[in-house]
């Protein structure tokens, strides 16, 4: 009896070990640095390798979340959505840029001028980035980002009109609304009760039209009714908690695989849908499903 127990302990001892084996060669991180835009400052990216791509040559730029003032690539939500994608056979390479609002914020007391900056700031520290490692990704390249990170992605596709850019994934980012609106294939993500950056467009923070910062921002639902290229996912009465709580969550995740995988087959197409929670809208206006 005791050497049956002893035997069956060593197979489920060994199945332990093979299966932890195979979840550690799934994927591999690395650190390595880029000159930031301005020529001086030194940023660092993980690289999130899997040992067999689903698309070999196609790879996702991320840029996380913090307002321009905090944040970084080994941000514990962050590093988790980078995770899952190279668990999925999709190469990441997760960066920071640079923060300009590092002890000033990014409200109402901001000025507009000084908001452009800093978004500016991380959108050409990402034109940077893929100019140091692009070469990695031959075929093509989605960036990615939350929150912040996704104010400066959707600005180096609009304002930037960054040319190797074929896709965009937007975590309750926005951009303020250009001329005219690429055809890129968008991912947006959007909560309609978002306090920060506004669903529809509207003024960032919600900023007092006289303020300093009054920043007009077209959120998902904006970016949608303007005629942008948008697979839209409005949760309903949502606010900006989910810019960090979607990045581990499965359907968030498997939303990003799904318009990855139609980005690099060419069959991506724009549709919207809403998500309904049972939560009431905190801002002072109702919660708006419909952008004009």
């Amino acid at each position: 009896m005791k050497s049956e127990f002893r035997c069956i302990l060593a197979q489920f001892l060994i199945l332990i070990i093979c299966l932890k084996g195979k979840a550690q060669e799934e994927y591999n991180v690395s650190t390595a640095w880029f000159v930031s835009a301005n020529g001086t400052d030194t940023l660092g990216y993980n690289a999130f390798t899997p040992n067999e791509a689903a698309h070999p040559g196609w790879g996702v730029v991320y840029l996380h979340g913090g307002g321009f003032f905090s944040g970084s690539r080994n941000g514990t939500a962050d590093r988790a959505y980078c995770t899952e994608l190279a668990k999925a056979g999709i190469p990441v390479m997760s960066m920071d840029y640079r923060l300009r609002q590092v002890g000033k914020g990014f409200h109402c007391d901001i000025s507009v001028i000084s908001k452009r900056e800093a978004i500016r700031w991380a959108a050409e520290d990402l034109i940077a980035a893929i100019d140091a490692f692009g070469a990695n990704f031959p075929e093509g390249i989605i960036a990615a980002g939350s929150s912040a990170g996704a104010e400066a992605v959707l600005d180096a596709l609009f304002a930037l009109r960054l040319s190797s850019l074929d896709g965009a994934i937007s975590l309750s980012g926005g951009v303020e609304p250009p001329k005219t609106w690429r055809n890129t294939p968008i991912l947006a993500v959007h909560g309609t009760c978002d306090s920060l950056v506004p669903y529809c467009t509207d003024i960032h923070h919600y900023c007092p039209e006289e303020s300093p910062g009054a920043l007009i921002l077209a959120g998902a639902g904006g970016m949608a009714a303007a005629g942008a290229q948008i697979e839209l996912w409005a949760i309903e009465n949502a606010g900006h908690e989910i810019s960090t709580a979607m990045l581990g969550d499965p359907f968030f995740i498997e939303r990003s695989i799904d318009f990855i995988n139609a980005v690099v087959t060419n069959t991506f197409k724009p549709k919207s849908n809403i998500i309904s929670i049972n939560l009431p809208c905190g801002l002072p206006q109702d919660s708006i499903l419909t952008c004009q």
